[in-house]
C-alpha cells in the first residue's frame, strides 16, 4: 500500500512539476519581417517638363541619374518593387501605404539645396504624418550632388532632418546623382 501511495505521489510530483514549467510568462517576441525590394524607382512631374523615371535595381553597381530644372517644382512619386521573380514582380509600395505607420520614406540631399514638401496626394499615417511616397521637390540654384532615399522600417519618430534621427531599420538605401540646369 505504501508502494502505491508512494507511486501516485511522484506520479503527481512530475505532473505538477511539468506543469509549472510549461506555464511562461514571455510572450514570443514579434517577427519583424523585412519587405524584399529589387527596385526602387522615382518619377519626376512637373508642368512643362517632360516626366523623368529613374531606377535602380539590386546587383547594378548605378542606378540611373536625375537631371531636373533650376527654380521649379516637382511632385515626385516612388515606387518599391521586389523583382526576385520575373513572372510575379510585387509592388512593395502598397504593403508600404498599408503600414504607414511602421514606414517613412527620407531623403537626404547632399551639395543641393532643394526644398522637400508634403504632396496633397501623399499617404498619411494615423496621426497625420507624411509617409513621403509622394513629395514636391522644390530646386533652387544649378548645381550637383547626390539625394540618398532610405525606406526606414519601423521608425521612433517621423520628424526628423538625419537618417540617424529616425532610428529604426532600413528597408534599403539608394543613391542618386542629380544635376539641376
Amino acid at each position: 500500500m505504501k508502494f502505491i501511495l508512494n507511486i501516485q505521489y511522484k506520479t503527481l510530483y512530475v505532473l505538477l512539476s511539468l506543469i509549472i514549467i510549461s506555464c511562461s510568462k514571455e510572450d514570443p517576441e514579434p517577427i519583424n519581417e523585412e519587405e524584399l525590394i529589387t527596385t526602387v524607382q522615382l518619377t519626376f512631374k512637373a508642368p512643362g517638363i517632360t516626366d523623368q523615371i529613374v531606377r535602380w535595381q539590386e546587383g547594378s553597381n548605378n542606378s540611373d541619374a536625375i537631371s531636373l530644372a533650376a527654380n521649379t517644382q516637382y511632385e515626385v512619386g516612388i515606387i518599391f518593387l521586389d523583382e526576385s521573380d520575373p513572372s510575379d514582380i510585387e509592388d512593395i509600395t502598397e504593403e508600404v501605404k498599408e503600414e504607414a505607420d511602421e514606414h517613412q520614406v527620407f531623403y537626404e540631399f547632399s551639395q543641393l539645396n532643394i526644398g522637400l514638401e508634403q504632396s496633397s496626394s501623399d499617404t498619411l499615417d494615423s496621426n497625420q504624418n507624411p509617409v513621403y511616397i509622394n513629395s514636391l521637390w522644390n530646386t533652387s540654384e544649378v548645381g550637383s550632388g547626390t539625394v540618398t532615399v532610405y525606406l526606414i522600417h519601423e521608425p521612433v519618430t517621423k520628424s526628423s532632418s538625419t537618417r540617424d534621427g529616425f532610428a529604426g531599420e532600413t528597408d534599403v538605401a539608394v543613391d542618386f546623382l542629380i544635376t539641376i540646369e
